[in-house]
């Protein structure tokens, strides 16, 4: 009778539940016996399983589910099918091309706990504390979230305006390629380290593609990119991402953690010669004097600037493919060897002939330990192979292939 006149003198659904579970949950029911305590037990049950509470006449109900066909499909799925970006035909640039839509990012600028409404959470879209009190859930008028709305509006228009406007970047070794364009500094690291003195310069930019079975013919960018900062610290590495922006990113921030120290002679130049063959690519390096300026390839050229070499020739014949010449190049002058080394090894002084001195001989390095009495026997003294165009320009006979042009008379 108690819970009955209880249930009756409710007006509102959530008064009748709270009040069904009042009485249920006090101890007006430990004076009954064993036999109605266990009846009022199972209607407890009952009711926090299964509890038909009636609305008002005037109000209707109806079913809500919160799914719909969106909500099985992920963004890049229904962005993919708005784009059209499926058909073979359009990659392949078949057919007559309208203007390309482009995706946008929905979720950019948006702030969780902000809504229509213009609820105001703390610790979400409002700070938690306010004069050092905690706030409370509140609500904006209606003024106010219209401004909020107008603001977010103008924001992300900006943002598509900004994308539009196409900024020029630096001019590499020719104006319609990627090659000898700077990238900055590589980005900061974990632990608070920065590359402020290195710079990043692009070699080579190449599309690659893959077959899949499931997407077809996917497309990449794969980048090649050298790292130095101009005194001896140089690397180099690969950066692979469906993005160009990505690929940069990627293979500046690897290229600093594979860095080599290159030795060099005065600052300016490399110790001695060095020929090597890199699979098809061969190289040949040859020590310059100060002034004389770099005469190489155009790639070799960028590194050099970066390892901080000044004077030098390089001479590149055989196959140009950019990975193996920087693989080869950073090879060879990473395993020069310095005049100290040269002359720990033999013993001996090392010495070097200059054209402003005559014959005075310039000692240039000396051994740390004991000095060799003895002079150099002749199997110790490399054989070094000639190169037949190098013989013909130190006897004079090397001409140019233009001299014997006769010009036709004007």
């Amino acid at each position: 009778r108690l819970l009955a006149r209880q249930h009756c003198l409710s007006t509102s659904p959530a008064a009748s539940i709270s009040a069904w579970m009042t009485a249920l949950s006090n101890g007006c029911l430990s004076s009954l016996g064993t036999r109605d305590t266990h009846r009022y037990a199972s209607l407890s049950h009952a009711l926090q399983t299964q509890c038909c509470v009636s609305s008002p006449s005037h109000l209707m109900g109806q079913q809500y589910r919160p799914y719909s066909f969106f909500t099985k499909l992920t963004a890049d799925e229904l962005w993919k099918g708005a784009l059209a970006e499926t058909g073979a035909g359009s990659r392949k640039g078949r057919g007559k091309r309208t203007k390309k839509k482009r995706r946008k990012d929905l979720n950019r600028g948006q702030i969780i706990g902000e809504g229509r409404y213009g609820f105001l959470w703390p610790g979400l879209n409002v700070p938690l504390l306010k004069n050092g009190a905690v706030q409370t859930i509140a609500q904006r008028n209606q003024d106010e979230q219209k401004k909020v709305e107008a603001d977010m509006i103008q924001q992300r228009e900006e943002w598509d305006r900004r994308k539009k406007i196409k900024v020029k970047h630096e001019r590499g070794w020719s104006g319609n390629s990627w090659g000898g364009v700077s990238l900055g500094p590589p980005d900061p690291g974990p632990n608070g380290e920065t590359y402020e003195d290195f710079d990043t310069r692009i070699l080579e930019v190449r599309n690659v593609f893959n077959m899949t079975a499931k997407e077809g013919r996917k497309k990449s960018v794969r980048v090649l990119v050298a790292v130095g900062n101009g005194k001896g610290a140089a690397g180099f590495a690969l950066g692979k991402a469906t993005d160009r922006t990505d690929a940069f990113r990627k293979a500046k921030n690897r290229a600093v953690h594979y860095l080599h120290y290159i030795e060099r002679y005065e600052d300016h130049t490399i110790f001695h010669d060095i020929s090597l063959r890199f699979r098809r690519t061969h190289i040949k390096m040859k020590k310059q004097p100060k002034g004389y300026g770099l005469r190489c390839h155009r790639a070799i050229i960028t590194i050099c600037r970066l390892i901080g070499i000044k004077d030098m020739y390089a001479k590149v014949s055989g196959s140009v493919n950019m990975l193996n010449l920087t693989r080869g190049l950073f090879r060879g002058l990473s395993r020069q060897e310095t005049h100290q080394q040269l002359a720990d090894k033999k013993g001996l002084h090392v010495v070097e002939m200059r054209e402003e001195c005559g014959p005075l001989p310039i000692v240039v390095a000396s051994p740390r330990g004991a000095l060799r009495k003895d002079p150099e026997p002749e199997e110790e003294v490399p054989d070094i192979k000639l190169d037949w165009e190098d013989v013909k320009a130190a006897q004079g006979m090397k001409r140019s292939v233009w001299a014997n042009l006769k010009r036709a008379a004007t």
